[in-house]
């Protein structure tokens, strides 16, 4: 498929009075959602990326586009096949898409300053935030999620691709332990669980799979404020953390290993949360995917052992332990939400995180 010669953006960026964000291109028919389309000379975004970012030896030819959501457009050179990832705020926080861009932009840039900036194991990089779109490389390979769905079909994958996942987080927590970056006036936030459990109780309560259960609902609260008084929620040192570490946030180019994405949700917190919300993840998708439950505990006690192992410390300790049981409760409470799953599924999910924060 061929494309357009596209328009470079100078390097200063806009052209006269463009100050508005950026918003994503249109794919031309519904045929081309989830395929190329030749990119078209107004993209802004093209230019911004063949003015500034192109490193071929020869200047770009033609260009193409794909769409990945309704906010991520990857972008392919015709000639060289590379290619860029945009993600465009404008279509994923309207309401200041530049800040959340710039805030993205730092975020990636203190992982990769934590120890994720080579080898196999690490986090995407990261070129340039402008007008509400942030510019990163492609990575190309199965998300964790995708793993998770074919693992009857590729037996042998998922274990190693858990443990890689597991020792990207290791590797930040130890490595930015005690660090409290701050990158062009922004600080990372931090997490404050026990309110984001309440979040999450209050939702399923309100409008979800809770609605007019009030028991169950008061009885997950009073659980919560049980562990609001438990120093161990609150004893630790902290870290900067993913903050986000869900199944499609890994994706694996090889089998060796896995690039870390999506870390505008990076914040000063308790690596326990990462960990849990993982475990969480995967053991939900386990379950989605027509695993039984003792597959998916399996596989959470998998996930700790190798976070253990790759923090140095051989396996958590107990104040860990419980801590990540707390975090995945919260995190188990959070995919209950998701409508999408039946109901059955998301009334098992309360029962567990209760269960958990027993």
């Amino acid at each position: 498929m061929g494309g357009s010669k596209i328009e470079a953006v100078p390097a200063g960026g806009e052209r006269a009075g463009a100050t508005a964000a950026v918003q994503p291109p249109i794919p031309p028919g519904p045929e081309y959602l989830y395929d190329w389309w030749p990119a078209v000379a107004a993209d802004l975004a093209l230019g911004r990326i063949a003015a500034t970012l192109w490193d071929g030896e020869d200047p770009p030819a033609t260009w193409e586009c794909a769409r990945l959501s309704k906010a991520a457009f990857v972008y392919r050179e015709t000639a060289s096949g590379r290619r860029y990832l945009a993600k465009f705020y404008a279509a994923k926080t309207p309401a200041s898409p530049e800040r959340h861009g710039e805030r993205e932009l730092a975020a990636n840039r203190a992982a990769l300053a934590a120890g994720l900036a080579g080898g196999p194991i690490r986090a995407c990089r990261v070129f340039d935030a402008w007008r509400g779109v942030l510019f990163l490389e492609y990575i190309d390979g199965l998300t964790l999620d995708d793993l998770i769905a074919i693992r009857r079909d590729r037996p042998g994958t998922l274990g190693p691709a858990l443990e890689a996942a597991a020792g990207l987080l290791a590797r930040l927590h130890v490595t930015a332990r005690g660090q409290r970056p701050v990158i062009d006036g922004w600080e990372p936030p931090t997490r404050v669980a026990l309110d984001e459990a309440r979040g999450f109780v209050d939702d399923l309560a309100h409008s979800s799979v809770l609605s007019g259960e009030a028991v169950i609902a008061a009885g997950l609260r009073r659980r919560l404020d049980a562990w609001s008084e438990r120093s161990s929620l609150t004893d630790f040192g902290p870290t900067l953390i993913h903050g986000d570490a869900t199944t499609t946030n890994f994706v694996f180019p090889s089998a060796a290993g896995v690039v870390a994405i999506d870390w505008e949700r990076l914040a000063l917190g308790d690596p326990a949360d990462d960990l849990g919300r993982l475990a969480a993840e995967v053991a939900a998708g386990i379950r989605s995917h027509g695993g039984p439950a003792e597959e998916a505990e399996a596989t959470v006690g998998r996930i700790l052992t190798a976070y253990g192992a790759a923090a140095g410390a051989g396996r958590v300790d107990e104040p860990f332990a419980e801590r990540f049981r707390f975090h995945r409760a919260s995190s188990t409470l959070r995919i209950a939400r998701n409508g999408w799953l039946p109901q059955t599924d998301r009334l098992r999910l309360v029962a567990q995180a209760s269960a958990l924060l027993a």
